[in-house]
């Protein structure tokens, strides 16, 4: 892949922080640059349950998984959940960028081993590597790379950015002042509560507390909002100066877990304003709330094939796509844990 196509990836990544920093490293003295980012795991280079025409395909895309987890102490490996899971598809002819939200509570196969539960809980069994064959597997995808980060990191990034503009809904002005101050608890990051609902100008906690509201509604409209403060970071990170992401850079950089090397930073600034994110949706396709055991707040997809069927034709513009023997197991087995 040509380098100033990573550089897209990176700049649309910064909406979360994991990677916007990564794109001042082109500013940043290379004397002062690590070889590689922090705590590299490396994703499975190919999934060999897709067949070889939808791998063809996929040569076009570059496909990057990336992580918000929820972890006070900056854990990025394993024992730490998966706050939020994004799957970035960045078409290398056209630099258009789709992305998906993964719900973080749906059913799904977690390991090799055969053991199911909601999807975030890979990145708790097994750190990112486990995270992405997860997601490799239940998707039908390959996945090229991927970043992880924790929620401080995008506070801190959002306020070198100066901050996003919201519309604050009457239901989420009611909640959002009690998540403001447990992410100033668990940042250690200063701010303050909201005084009205309507438009606001959000710093860096605040943009963090409204992403990750819920109870106020379901985990599909929170994504929305973390898709929606996604392309509002975008799109202060594109007009930023080079001073602005050096220190992003300088900031970030630490607090990353990405599989992504320096070499793929270093490439030329002129071509990162060609690239653009369009559409943004959620997976599964169409969900329902669904008991499994002991558990009663799974999110299960209605049909997981026409779920995969529905994301190929969504990323790829695959029209007739089909998806794998394994996807169709896996949907199987998740119809008929739920029908018991």
């Amino acid at each position: 892949m040509a380098n100033y196509l990573k550089w897209g990836f990176i700049t649309i990544a910064a909406v979360w922080a994991a990677m916007i920093g990564t794109m001042a490293g082109f500013a940043w003295n290379i004397a002062h640059m690590p070889q590689r980012l922090p705590e590299i795991e490396r994703p499975p280079v190919q999934n060999t349950n897709i067949s070889i025409e939808t791998q063809e395909k996929m040569e076009g895309y570059w496909t990057v998984a990336v992580f918000g987890v929820d972890s006070r102490e900056g854990n990025l490996k394993k024992s730490t959940r998966s706050d939020m899971q994004m799957v970035f598809n960045i078409n290398l002819g056209t630099g258009e960028m789709r992305v998906v939200s993964v719900y973080r509570d749906t059913y799904l196969k977690l390991d090799k081993k055969g053991r199911y539960g909601k999807i975030n809980d890979a990145y708790f069994f097994g750190g990112p590597t486990q995270a992405v064959e997860a997601l490799t597997e239940n998707l039908d995808l390959n996945i090229d790379d991927y970043a992880a980060f924790s929620w401080k990191a995008v506070a801190e990034a959002i306020n070198i950015l100066d901050g996003i503009d919201v519309d604050i809904s009457h239901e989420e002005f009611r909640l959002i002042n009690g998540f403001i101050t447990e992410t100033v608890e668990s940042t250690g990051i200063g701010s303050h509560h909201l005084k009205k609902e309507g438009l606001n100008h959000l710093d860096g906690v605040q943009a963090v507390a409204y992403a990750r509201l819920r109870k106020t509604d379901t985990d599909f409209k929170r994504t929305e909002r973390q898709r929606e403060v996604a392309n509002l970071v975008l799109k202060k990170a594109r007009e930023a100066d080079l001073a602005t992401l050096n220190r992003l850079a300088s900031t970030v950089l630490p607090q990353i877990s990405t599989s992504i090397g320096m070499k793929d930073l270093l490439p030329l600034i002129k071509n990162v304003r060609r690239f653009h994110m369009t559409e943004s949706e959620g997976f599964p396709y169409k969900v329902k709330d669904a008991a499994i055991g002991k558990v009663k707040d799974y999110v299960v997809p209605v049909d997981m094939v026409d779920s995969v069927k529905h994301l190929h034709q969504f990323l790829f513009d695959e029209e007739d796509y089909e998806p794998s023997e394994t996807v169709k197991e896996i949907g199987k087995l998740i119809k008929s844990r739920v029908n018991k």
